[in-house]
């Protein structure tokens, strides 16, 4: 159960560490989105958004504090900043990003420029709307 106290995360992922996500139940980033993923708490939900495919994919519930850990499970790097996950909704096929961009507050331009606020971020906090607004649509 989400409660008033929650944060709503939009993470950034690439299709092959979407597949680590869903099988080890961790999100991590590097040491520049640090101080990001520390501001995590459990019971916050996290968005998966894959790029590449420009689709939402899950949304998972955080169930520890960020911590650190150096194993190598992630394509592309260590992201040795992590929390515990726990599934919530989880779509195969997802939701294209394009569909949402009118609909969701994160993107201030709703031109064909939308894609500049995820540029360089691994995680952006988003609001309850936006949040309720993908969860409704992810089947």
């Amino acid at each position: 159960m989400v409660s008033e106290l929650s944060k709503f995360w939009f993470c950034i992922l690439t299709p092959e560490n979407y597949e680590v996500v869903k099988k080890e139940l961790v999100w991590g980033v590097t040491s520049r989105h640090r101080n990001k993923i520390m501001q995590v708490e459990p019971g916050d939900r996290l968005v998966m958004y894959v790029i590449g495919e420009k689709r939402i994919k899950g949304i998972y519930e955080a169930v520890s504090k960020p911590y650190e850990d150096e194993t190598e499970i992630f394509h592309g790097g260590v992201y040795p900043y992590r929390v515990k996950l726990r599934q919530v909704k989880e779509s195969e096929k997802g939701i294209d990003i394009r569909e949402l961009v009118p609909e969701l507050e994160l993107f201030k331009r709703k031109d064909a420029k939308w894609a500049g606020v995820l540029r360089g971020r691994a995680m952006i906090e988003i609001t309850e709307k936006d949040y309720k607004t993908i969860e409704k649509k992810l089947r």
